[in-house]
């Protein structure tokens, strides 16, 4: 068998092909700039072919560079699943979550203080992002999504069915009959640009034969984050999936409005490849989380 380039210079050009910048290479790999350079350098002469054009601008793959770094992409793709499944968690004493951004702070981040009581020797770091992680591009371990499902090549656990509910702050509603869609619909609206939400919303407005288009919005955003804040700072109503805004409700921040709940299209869901489900940190912060957000949700209908 012919003899391979070293690994830790496949590697080396792996993130700098990757990045197309040996400086966001560096900074990825944690080493400094003349050491991706050095290490490419052995790899061309390893392999006597240029696999970058440097000039003092830019830097870019050759052709043979780009031909090359596929492979090498896969290659790095296999080696770490093998070493997964072989040795189990890499990292068993650190829990790396991905979880979008209104789930992670409105939810996750004021009850993760009792995970960690109960599992001191766990340290959860959180990555908040509104895209679902590349797990083989990645060190997450668990994400958490809010979507409808159907993630490729990955298993998900499906943990809460949630809800839509019209909420606004209790300044704005003064004078206004919260149950009765035409003075409601007076109100500045909201809107969250989700494709689910706005066909649910649609939805509501044929049902009381209101003209959707006659709802002018005073903000537009899919990031559930300052749509929430706007309406709790009295700017509006809102649409929004229940689970978000349960302490506002609770706190009386919030307040639902015109004793509507329906499906939401968005469930919330765990998700991972296959495998690291069987971690046990992963299995200790499952068996956590799902019971305590099914309790946070059990008295929603109350208020």
């Amino acid at each position: 068998m012919k003899r391979l380039p070293p690994l830790k210079s496949l590697q080396f050009f792996l993130v700098a092909g990757q990045s197309k910048n040996f400086k966001q290479a560096a900074e990825q790999l944690n080493v400094t700039q003349a050491a991706v350079s050095q290490q490419i350098r052995l790899l061309e002469e390893n392999l006597q072919l240029k696999l970058f054009d440097r000039t003092n601008k830019v830097t870019v793959l050759t052709e043979k560079g780009r031909k090359l770094l596929p492979f090498t992409q896969r290659a790095f793709d296999e080696l770490t699943t093998g070493v997964q499944v072989v040795t189990g968690d890499p990292n068993p004493l650190i829990l790396r979550i991905s979880t979008v951004h209104s789930f992670c702070s409105l939810w996750l981040i004021p009850r993760l203080e009792e995970f960690q009581k109960l599992h001191p020797e766990i340290m959860v770091q959180l990555a908040p992002s509104g895209d679902l992680i590349d797990f083989k591009q990645s060190n997450i371990d668990l994400a958490i999504r809010m979507g409808r499902g159907g993630y490729c090549d990955l298993t998900e656990k499906k943990i809460y069915d949630d809800n839509l509910i019209f909420v606004a702050s209790p300044k704005l509603l003064v004078g206004i009959d919260k149950d009765n869609p035409e003075q409601v619909f007076r109100l500045p609206w909201i809107e969250d640009t989700s494709i689910g939400i706005q066909e649910t919303l649609q939805d509501y407005c044929k049902s009381i034969n209101f003209k959707y288009e006659k709802l002018v919005p005073i903000m537009q955003t899919n990031d559930a984050l300052p749509l929430i804040d706007s309406a709790v700072h009295d700017r509006g109503f809102l649409l929004v999936n229940s689970s978000l805004v349960v302490e506002h409700i609770r706190d009386g921040r919030l307040v639902k409005l015109l004793n509507y709940s329906i499906k939401s299209p968005y469930s919330l869901y765990l998700v991972a490849p296959e495998q690291q489900f069987l971690w046990k940190k992963v299995k200790l912060f499952e068996n956590w989380l799902v019971p305590k957000l099914l309790k946070s949700f059990s008295d929603l209908d109350s208020y």
